[in-house]
Parts: structure tokens; sequence; C-alpha cells
């Protein structure tokens, strides 16, 4: 039996997003490394208001309808959402983490709304991002 060494300790790998208090949305180191987020420069926000999910569609076309510039840091990936977030009536009071996952049929990401956790320490740190 081969036993392989664990070293990264510390790091979280769950794919998550979060909608802060702030109007933003952060895609966690997790999320980036998972799904590639960091190699596409905008995302293009959806929304489902049958089933309250929220889906985002990665690009690098800035010409796309509804690009939104994506901001890289070390600590992930942010997007300034506020205009999404409140055309939609998205609550975003409280800031709340989502598991993304990937949509394979659609090939689309997408989080669930009722599906949320309420965070104190979130998956990064809150940044001001104009839109």
């Amino acid at each position: 039996m081969a036993f392989e060494r664990f070293t990264k300790t510390g790091r979280s790998f769950m794919p998550k997003v979060s909608i802060w208090s702030r109007g933003q949305i952060g895609f966690s180191v997790g999320a980036v490394n998972r799904y590639k987020v960091d190699q596409y420069n905008y995302v293009v926000f959806l929304y489902d208001a049958d089933n309250k999910k929220v889906a985002f569609e990665f690009t690098n076309d800035e010409k796309e309808a509804g690009a939104a510039k994506l901001n890289k840091r070390n600590t992930g990936v942010i997007v300034g959402a506020k205009s999404f977030l409140d055309y939609y009536g998205v609550d975003y009071k409280e800031t709340r983490q989502y598991v993304l996952e990937h949509d394979e049929e659609s090939n689309l990401y997408v989080i669930d709304l009722q599906e949320g956790d309420s965070s104190e320490t979130d998956v990064n740190a809150e940044t001001e991002i104009a839109e």
C-alpha cells in the first residue's frame, strides 16, 4: 500500500462563492483551483427566479453582453455585482457562502441561494470593487 503525505494544511479546497454585504461576489481559492476561474477575465451573471439559483458564465470576451470584470487576488477572485443583486432582489444584507457546482449540461457554474450559510469569517477578505 502506498500512502501519500498531505501537506496542504490550512487551505480550503471546497469551491465556495460568497455574496458579501457590500454587493460583491467572491470566488474562493477552492473554486478558482477546481474550476480554473482565474483563466477568465469576465463573468456573466444569470438568475433562475423559480429555483432561487445564480449561475455564472465565465468568458474572456469583454464585449459579451452583461460581462463584468473579474478581479484576481491571492485569496480568490472578486467581482462587483451590486446592480445584478439589486435588480433581482437578491438579499446581501449579510455575507453568505454557497457551494459552487458545475452544471455540465449547460456548462454554467451554479449556486443555490436557498442553501447559503452566514459567515463571520469569509473565504476571502472583502475588498471594495467598483462596478
